[in-house]
């Protein structure tokens, strides 16, 4: 019963070094397929949210590039001088602005 003991030990901690690493490697591989190739043609997104600043005279609080359709669109969340707060799209190819 003595001699039982070590050798359950040293399975246990085998198993504990494999089974966080398979986690780990899962996680990235859920990373990598999440991820976006961003084109660098057409407008970036700092461009995207200084050209909306501006156009509104007001402050971007939120901003980030979502895929729509086959198209790539710059969501940004403004906040005006009276406490507004509303949502602007930007094409990412164009610049049109909505």
């Amino acid at each position: 019963m003595r001699t039982s003991w070590p050798l359950a030990l040293v399975l246990l901690s085998l198993l504990a070094a494999v089974v966080p690493s398979a986690n780990a490697q899962e996680l990235i591989d859920r990373r990598q397929r999440r991820e976006y190739h961003i084109e660098p043609s057409g407008m970036s997104l700092d461009e995207a949210v200084e050209m909306a600043q501006r156009r509104y005279r007001a402050k971007a609080v939120r901003a980030e590039t979502v895929r729509n359709g086959d198209k790539r669109v710059h969501r940004i969340r403004l906040l005006g001088a009276d406490g507004k707060v509303w949502n602007v799209s930007v094409d990412a190819e164009s610049g049109a602005m909505n």
